[in-house]
């Protein structure tokens, strides 16, 4: 089957806390939960939470890139959700919006740069 998406992935663990920007409980006071990245694309990424997202709402990203141990902040939009364990455990497509130019080249250099690198 031919892969539909056009961005190159790492499948990676890299540690990720989210900021929703919509549906605040409080106005002003961030609601922030902690993820794991499942994989990494210059256009975005697939997380692993124990919070259903809503599609559609955006969220401030700060993401650890393990590998080449940098820290990024990007916005991103969720495009879809799914439950794994039963209303426990969900897995979510994010979309980066408006990505800015060091956050950019940081991924670049992340998903592109360590290709020939071993993990032994």
């Amino acid at each position: 089957m031919k892969e539909r998406r056009r961005d190159v992935r790492l499948v990676e663990e890299n540690k990720v806390i989210l900021s929703l920007m919509t549906g605040e409980i409080r106005p002003g006071a961030p609601v922030v939960f902690h993820s794991l990245t499942r994989d990494i694309s210059m256009g975005g990424l697939r997380i692993m939470t124990g919070v259903r997202l809503e599609v559609g709402a955006r969220v401030r990203l700060d993401i650890t890139l393990g590998r080449s141990h940098r820290r990024v902040r990007a916005v991103a939009e969720v495009r879809w959700i799914r439950d794994l364990y039963d209303d426990e455990v969900f897995e979510a497509g994010l979309q980066f919006v408006g990505l800015d130019p060091d956050t950019e080249f940081a991924l670049m250099d992340h998903i592109f740069g360590g290709r020939g690198e071993s993990s032994a």
